[in-house]
């Protein structure tokens, strides 16, 4: 078991054969599996966008919500296909963190993290269209019951409102902006609003698909 940046302890995540072999305890969670448990995909990006951004590797403008890779910035963890992911999304002028976000949502890299969950037992259904099974349902909750100071595990359990900073809070629970429409019909800008998200929260117990931000639901 090896540690976060923040501290935390987590598994060697379903990118290797670690303890996914078995039925996993909370506290052998990765960042990005306990993100697909609380909020799906989505919640997968938007946690490694969060690290990239509390690593400096990218920045993201609060009136367009464009985002945009840091040159020169510090070397990428050789072991975050996530991260990675996200960054090979970003082309040199930047793109809206919606269009990212919904991009790496679907990519082979977050893909990955939903088999190594499927195949254990704690999520069913197509790749797509995966649900938490009761056992899931029941180690999440186990989870937010027992949900740690770590700035990433925070926001893999609460979403955009575990994070910290108001700033980057409301980057991340905004929409990407309504594309501008050109005068006199010369064109019209195509973009992707939100973040990508097709999976339905739930208030209560098992009334959802994914937990609400106090990670009770699903």
């Amino acid at each position: 078991m090896s540690e976060s940046d923040s501290g935390a302890p987590y598994s060697d995540g379903p990118y290797s054969n670690g303890p996914y072999s078995d039925t996993p305890e909370p506290d052998e969670f990765d960042h990005y599996t306990t993100a697909l448990l609380f909020g799906g995909p989505t919640r997968v990006v938007q946690v490694a966008v969060f690290m990239l951004h509390e690593r400096r590797r990218v920045r993201i403008s609060r009136a367009t919500r464009r985002i945009e890779a840091v040159p020169h910035g510090p070397a990428d963890p050789e072991d975050d296909p996530v991260q990675a992911a996200v960054l090979d999304e970003i082309p040199a002028v930047g793109r809206p963190l919606g269009q990212v976000i919904a991009a790496v949502a679907a990519s082979p890299e977050v893909l990955a993290v939903a088999d190594a969950m499927r195949e254990v037992g704690l999520m069913r259904g197509a790749r797509l269209r995966l649900r938490p099974t009761r056992q899931g349902r029941a180690l999440r909750r186990a989870i937010a019951e027992e949900l740690g100071g770590s700035r990433p595990e925070r926001v893999a359990v609460l979403g955009p409102a575990g994070v910290e900073d108001a700033r980057m809070r409301e980057i991340l629970e905004a929409d990407d902006p309504k594309p501008i429409d050109l005068p006199h019909g010369r064109g019209r800008g195509r973009g992707h609003g939100g973040t990508g998200g097709g999976y339905r929260s739930g208030a209560d117990g098992d009334g959802g698909d994914f937990g609400g931000g106090d990670g009770a639901g699903y």
